[in-house]
């Protein structure tokens, strides 16, 4: 076993003062290798780091005194010399530390314990029992056992006793991430443990790490967890094995300390640390060995029991011989010996309990309560005897009420632990009925999915107990509302405690059937009794489930109404997701329901009407759901039974289930859809032709029959899968030919010979031509019907009659738009059909050329007048699906020359163009289309306002309408401007919305960059942005969300980004500059009339309201930095200049106010652009140096005239110690009177006084001024730069006066407009990019 050396030089080591201030202890060290007298204390260092630690006078210092002169020197400690390995056969003493030769070029570890091998993460590693648990495939056994035979071997030597317990509490403190060490005498002192705690930690506080090993991810770390657990528990164990663990006192034992008392009392102190290294791993500590302890205590429990039982049975035999006594001595003497060991374990369990837990499990910290309830749940289940009370189970009740997510979890899963054993149900009954309403609250509205589950799976085991059942029933109501709840992961949580209410009920029903009169079983006298049984569970199932499904239905406490418990809605039977198929994915979780089906279609066969007189049939809405839970389990079960003979049965079955419920709506939809689920290839295997034609016959008519919606859209499906029956495809022609026969001739039976334009429909008409229409619609969108529906025979084809209807739309009668919009939609499908059947050799048949453009001409005009005639008045519904054919007929029609390769012959023979007039009226439907889709949101907004989490369902036929108009821009049967309208409201519409538009950006970024077509971007984008901007100001938001998720998506379109955000390709600069000019026209006006609206307002109510307006219409320029990555430093003065032009010209003062600040910010980033230029840094530095020689030949010149004119009115002049220094901007050129604008301003001149100045002044003056410099100063063009050069304004001292207070602009170099027109005669080239930068 290895042991810690003793320092080199212990006398010189003792002099020194301690770390912390205290006295240090005199107390005798062994020493291994020279007398055991010596004094000394414990240092991991040689005399050259002792000679270092006299340097170091401040205790609370970081640095030495060499890491001074060293700044640049790498901050990560260094390595030591590499250890032996931990598992060497022996006692291998440790390595020690590397030696202080030389400058150390490092910092000293924490604390400065030394220089001490650090390991990878700052951690020191001379202690080999810490090395050992960071290492992942070391053997850990042969250590703890050799550790407790060294500590067993040292009874009676003091000194080595404390070598062995000083090794192990280092290796506490290592496990807490702490470097620094503790004397061997400390280790042993019960009395100074408080004050070596409390030294450890003060001088940790500023060093200890962030990741301590317990929860540090670093890869050194990965085994220290499972290797610390498995220690301690093994520890504990082997202990276990000798008097050691159960010492009471010195005086049992030759040990001079009693070791597990001593363990406990420091990670007991350690536990009470404010440092949070120390607190959590301690309490982790002791948390891991009363865990083992507990196994111990089970073990001498069960021998106590054992040693209980021979003393009774030598008892009973009542011998009364010597021998006999002697053996009933000896079982008195070992079940005293026993018991005294489970005292021990128990005061142990007190202490633990009393002294850190109870404080623990209430810390601060999250994770230190987590790991406290984990625990407590591991000791009721090891040692339930003495853990399973309430005064120990009351803190799972505080902690099913702890804010943090994961603290609870654990309480649950100790719960679920816990009342997995049935045995201990009696000793924690008032704690469950304390516990149970909490845990249903949990289980219905926690936030985290994974408490839930678990909570709901604690639930269904209590239930099992039946103290849910003895309390109010209403508990086990709303946990089993869950079985329809939106997340699967619940529902199926929710299964094993649906299985326990169905076999209650099927207990109840079945004593209730058994306590019936014979009267009432007289109908089932012909059932047998296991049929009978088989039908009451299904019964009691379907009562069970309605019953469930009812009780959502009703009124809901608003309490429930929380996202997390939202139910699946009553939906139609045909859709993928109902209440039966949630059940039936429930229960199948627990128990195989599907294997029964068979036994199910058999009792839904049988006729159900009596069922209010016999009590073991269904009554109607328990049939529908059973039907449903049937459909469910025919779904299910195809994953586990052959095809071919579900196939058969279904074959039997299906021709029944239609007899009996054709007429049902709610019902013959799911029916249908079972058709799906047969192999059609087995009845022509199995010679059964007429019943496949018999199957035929009854799906047709039901999709001739109904009018439901659902129930054709099932039968259509159906339809489908007969004809993809390929050996019945005789029969399938015949009976789809009788169909499409039936379905056109019902249409024109129901027309008459009246014209449809003239057509006088009712209520019902109206009705039976909206079904015709639809089943038309839906078989048209299945299969190619072309040629029936353009056979005449003899009278007006389909074709004709369907484009009547369509035509009738401009009549406006909103009774008949969903006709209507079925007709539309029969035009287009039709066409789409005619556009694929058009081959290349028709292209040479004129007459068919001929026929297909007049067939696309007919549908062009419907659908035009529709969306655009000026003399109809359409449904929007119409208008929009209308709008919607229309482009996509274009599309299909587009040919983009004889260069597309593309297009297909019916684009090339009947190409098909919008002109201008047509697409800006298309724009305008679309607007019209948003302002309606807008007005719906709202009022859906006003109508759900006060529930909580309600979102506003997404317009599918808008966004249909949405994703038409942008797959024309992006194909070019519109023009590329008409992307601006969608554009524009971005982030109004939803997600789906934004998700769509962000298609024409691509268009946007190919035209702008691809065709060089640029000033359509910059006209599309400045148009939308405005657009957008503008609806913004309109509305009530305090912040401009929207703009603001354009001009992020705008952004994308200039600039095309590769890897690591380099830029490929983007608009040309000054193209970018020219939107930013123009955008800053646009919110100068903005700005400007809120200014005037301001001034001309009397009311102040009314004046704050614009003065917000205002200050919103600034936050424009938030907006305009998120498009500012082209421009360069030229194109950035440019829209400097222009910036402020536009500022001086709204007439207002830029201000400290909070609302500018969007407009400083964009200043600032103009600013940054600038500077990257490094003319602008040669001209900034010349002009500051001009600005200051102008500044004093001002102030020397006004002081010459005030002492000529000390008659006149003082002169003030500003003074770097007198001049305000706001950012204020006012009219003109930026000058204030001794205000300063924003840092782009240009500085202050000095202020006159009334009286004129003389003409030398002005002389001096206008020498001063920027516009006056010499032109060769402002070369522009950047002189050849060093590659590594700063392009950041960087203003050195040899050029500045650091005393002067002038702030830097660039106003000479980007003049104003005033400027550039009074110089433009003299200098009209140079002026308008001249920049002066001033101080």
């Amino acid at each position: 076993m290895s042991r810690t050396p003793p320092p080199e030089d212990p006398q010189e080591e003792q002099d020194q003062p301690r770390r912390g201030g205290r006295a240090r202890k005199q107390v005798e060290k062994f020493e291994a290798t020279s007398a055991p007298t010596t004094k000394k204390g414990k240092r991991k260092q040689t005399q050259e780091d002792d000679d270092e630690d006299d340097n170091m006078e401040d205790p609370d210092s970081d640095l030495t005194e060499e890491e001074d002169e060293e700044g640049d020197v790498d901050p990560t400690p260094k390595k030591g010399k590499k250890r032996k390995s931990v598992g060497a056969a022996g006692s291998a003493k440790k390595t020690k530390a590397v030696n202080g030769s030389g400058k150390k070029k490092g910092r000293k570890s924490a604390g400065g314990a030394g220089a001490g091998a650090n390991g990878e993460d700052g951690v020191r590693n001379e202690s080999p029992l810490f090395n050992a648990l960071l290492s992942p495939d070391i053997a850990l056994q042969p250590l703890i056992d050799e550790w407790v035979e060294t500590y067993q071997q040292a009874a009676g030597d003091e000194v080595s006793e404390q070598v062995s317990i000083h090794e192990l509490i280092t290796l506490f403190i290592r496990c807490c991430g702490i470097n620094l060490d503790i004397e061997q005498a400390e280790a042993t002192d019960e009395d100074g443990i408080t004050d070596a705690v409390e030294r450890i930690q003060d001088e940790s506080v500023r060093v200890a790490a962030a990741a301590y090993p317990l929860i540090s991810r670093g890869k050194q770390f990965n085994a220290f967890r499972k290797n610390l657990d498995y220690f301690l528990y093994n520890l504990i164990e082997s202990l276990s094995l000798t008097p050691i663990l159960f010492q009471e006192s010195t005086e049992e034992s030759d040990h001079v300390n009693v070791l597990l008392s001593l363990i406990l009392n420091w990670l007991n102190c350690m536990s009470t640390s404010p440092l949070r290294p120390i607190r959590h791993t301690s309490t982790y500590m002791l948390l891991k060995i009363n865990s083992s302890m507990c196994d111990v205590a089970s073990s001498v429990g069960k021998d106590l029991s054992l040693k209980q039982r021979q003393k009774e049975a030598e008892i009973k035999k009542g011998g009364t011989s010597n021998a006999a006594q002697k053996r009933l001595k000896e079982l008195e003497e070992k079940v005293k010996e026993v018991q005294k060991r489970k005292e021990r374990l128990h005061d142990m369990f007190q202490e633990i309990f009393d002294v850190m837990f109870v404080h623990r499990v209430r810390d601060a910290d999250p994770h230190i309560r987590s790991d406290c309830l984990r625990e407590l749940g591991v000791w009721t289940k090891k040692y339930p005897d003495y853990y399973v009370s309430t005064s120990y189970l009351t803190y799972f009740t505080k902690g099913c009420n702890d804010p943090f997510a994961h603290a609870r979890l654990e309480t649950v899963k100790a719960l679920s632990n816990l009342y997995s054993k049935g045995s201990f149900m009696n000793n924690a009954r008032t704690v469950t009925l304390r516990l149970v309403p909490r845990l249903i609250e949990m289980a219905l509205r926690d936030v985290d999915l994974h408490v839930r589950v678990t909570a709901i799976h604690v639930i269904a085991l209590i239930d099992k107990t039946g103290i849910l059942a003895d309390e109010d029933e209403s508990h086990r109501d709303k946990v089993a509302r869950l079985v329809y709840d939106q997340d699967p992961r619940i529902r199926k949580a929710v299964g094993g405690f649906i299985v326990n209410l169905w076999e209650e009920n099927k207990e109840n029903l079945k004593t209730e059937w058994s306590g019936a009169r014979a009267a009432k079983k007289k109908r089932a006298n012909k059932i047998s009794e296991n049929d009978m049984a088989t039908n009451l569970d299904w019964k009691s199932l379907a009562t069970l489930l309605i019953d469930t499904s009812n009780s959502l239905d009703g009124p809901i406490e608003p309490t429930a109404s929380s996202s997390s418990q939202q139910p699946i809605l009553p939906i139609s039977i045909t859709t993928p997701l109902t209440r039966a198929n949630a059940a039936v994915e429930s229960i199948c979780s627990e128990y195989e329901l599907w294997r029964d089906w068979q036994s199910l279609v058999d009792y839904l066969l049988l006729d159900h009407s009596t069922a209010d007189q016999d009590m073991w049939l269904l009554t109607e809405d328990e049939e529908t759901f059973m039907l449903q839970v049937l459909i469910a389990l025919i779904q299910r079960e195809d994953q586990d039974e052959e095809e071919e003979d579900r196939s058969k049965k279904l074959m039997q079955i299906l021709p029944r289930l239609f007899a009996k419920h054709q007429t049902d709506v709610g019902r013959i939809g799911g029916i249908l859809s079972v058709l799906s689920h047969i192999n059609l290839g087995l009845y022509l295997d199995l010679r059964q032709t007429k019943a496949y034609e018999t199957l035929w016959d009854d799906v047709t008519k039901q999709f001739l029959h109904h009018t439901d919606p659902s129930v054709l859209e099932s039968a259509i499906k159906a339809v489908n899968h007969l004809t993809t029956n390929a050996p019945m495809a005789t029969s399938n022609t015949t009976k789809l030919n009788e169909l499409q026969e039936s379905l056109f001739a019902s249409l024109r039976d129901e027309i008459g010979s009246d014209d449809v334009a003239l057509l006088s429909l009712e209520e019902e008409g109206i009705a039976k031509l909206e079904a015709i229409l639809l089943r038309i619609l839906l078989l048209e969108k299945s299969r190619d019907i072309t040629e029936v529906m353009e056979d005449e025979e003899g009278q007006s084809s389909g074709w004709d009659i369907i484009c009547a209807f369509a035509e009738r739309g401009r009549l406006g009668y909103k009774e008949e738009a969903k006709m209507i919009e079925y007709a539309v939609q029969i035009v287009l499908y039709h066409m789409t059909w005619v556009f694929r059947r058009f081959t290349e050799e028709d292209t040479q048949d004129d007459d068919k050329v001929a026929a297909l453009s007049t067939t696309r001409d007919k549908a062009v005009e419907i659908f035009q007048e529709l969306t655009l005639g000026d003399n109809t008045n359409t449904v929007d519904t119409v208008r929009r699906q209308a709008f919607i054919a229309y482009l996509t007929l274009h599309l299909l029609f587009l040919y983009k020359g004889s260069k597309d390769n593309l297009a297909t012959p019916a684009a090339k023979s009947c190409p098909l163009t919008i002109e201008d007039e047509i697409q800006h009226r298309l724009g305008g439907a679309f607007l019209a289309a948003v302002d309606k889709c807008v007005s719906d949101r709202e009022a859906h907004t006003d109508t759900d306002k006060n529930a909580e989490g309600e979102s506003v369902p997404e317009d599918l036929s808008f966004l249909q309408l949405t994703s038409t108009l942008v797959a024309a821009i992006r194909k070019g049967v519109l023009e590329v401007e008409h992307a601006k309208e969608p554009l524009a409201h971005v982030g109004r519409l939803g997600q789906s919305y934004d998700a769509i538009v962000k298609k024409l950006v691509d268009a946007l970024r190919d035209e702008g960059i691809y065709n060089k077509e640029s000033e359509t971007v910059q006209h599309v984008a400045g148009s939308a942005l405005q657009q957008s901007f503008n609806l913004f100001l309109d509305s009530d938001f305090e912040e401009p969300t929207a703009p603001l998720t354009l001009a992020r998506m705008i952004a994308s379109a200039f600039t095309i980004h590769g890897n690591h955000f380099t830029v490929l390709q983007q608009l040309h600069p000054s193209d970018v500059c020219d939107f930013h000019l123009e955008a800053l026209d646009y919110i100068s006006r903005r700005i400007s009339s809120y200014v005037k609206q301001e001034i001309a307002a009397k009311n102040r109510e009314q004046k704050s309201r614009l003065q917000i307006k205002r200050f919103s219409a600034i936050t424009f320029f938030k907006i305009l930095i998120q498009l500012l990555s082209p421009i360069t430093s030229p194109d950035a003065l440019k829209i400097k200049a222009h910036l402020d032009d536009a500022i001086s010209s709204v007439g207002v003062e830029v201000t400290v106010h909070k609302g500018w600040e969007p407009y400083r910010a964009y200043e600032k980033k103009l600013i940054s652009i600038a500077s990257k230029d490094p003319n602008v840094k040669v001209a900034a530095n010349k002009k500051v140096q001009q600005a200051q020689q102008a500044e004093e030949d001002t102030e020397r010149e006004v002081d010459e005239e005030d002492e000529e004119e000390e008659d006149q009115e003082e002169h003030v002049t500003p003074t770097k110690k007198g001049r305000n220094r706001s950012n204020t901007l006012i009219n003109g050129n930026g000058n204030g009177n001794n205000n300063r604008s924003s840092p782009l301003s240009p500085p202050p001149e000095p202020e006159q006084a009334p009286t004129t100045p003389s003409s030398k002044s002005r002389k001096r003056a206008r020498e001063a001024s920027p516009m006056d410099v010499d032109d060769e100063e402002f070369n522009l063009s950047p002189p050849p730069q060093p590659a590594d050069e700063s392009m950041q304004l960087e203003l050195g001292e040899e050029n500045i006066d650091t005393d002067s207070d002038h702030e830097l602009t660039l106003e000479g170099i980007g003049p104003s407009q005033n400027e550039r027109e009074r110089s433009a005669s003299a200098e009209p080239s140079l002026k308008r990019r001249r920049t002066v930068v001033r101080y």
